[in-house]
């Protein structure tokens, strides 16, 4: 996977930890395209580390992991307790009652342990009062958002 020199210093310091916890992990780096169609979509042999998240809002970020029927849910997770957790706040259009079941369902997810979390990365962006129509992006669309943007000078 083409993350950069950042991402595979970060994927030895992951295997460097396992190896101290006795976890041989052998390094098996694929082209972007080749990882995309096999790893992501569950097809790897033992462990798949790859970029994930992007996602600020709760229900595309739990139902594309977790959801028998997702092409993304990576580890072939099917747990009808949690599916109907994630279909309950789907339904549920109070905005306290739907935190707390999101709350409930990554407790639950966490318990279960079907993905395992490594650090994430912050993104700081800053830009002149003059430049409009722009905001930070948590996603790869920088260049999108550029589009829209203006200088009012």
């Amino acid at each position: 996977m083409s993350g950069g020199s950042d991402w595979m210093d970060g994927v030895q310091i992951y295997q460097r930890n396992w190896k101290t916890a006795g976890i041989n992990a052998e390094l098996k780096v694929k082209e972007m395209g080749a990882f995309l169609s096999s790893a992501m979509l569950g097809r790897f042999e033992r462990l798949m580390l790859g970029m994930r998240g992007g996602v600020p809002f709760p229900d595309p970020y739990l139902a594309g992991f977790h959801l028998p029927s997702s092409r993304t849910n990576s580890s072939g997770v099917n747990d009808p307790k949690l599916t109907e957790m994630i279909k309950l706040q789907r339904r549920t259009p109070d905005v306290a009652k739907r935190r707390e079941i999101v709350w409930d369902i990554q407790r639950h997810a966490a318990e279960q342990a079907y993905y395992l979390w490594g650090s994430s990365s912050r993104v700081v962006a800053a830009w002149e009062p003059y430049v409009k129509n722009f905001g930070p992006n948590l996603g790869n669309d920088y260049g999108g958002r550029l589009m829209a943007a203006w200088l009012d000078r």
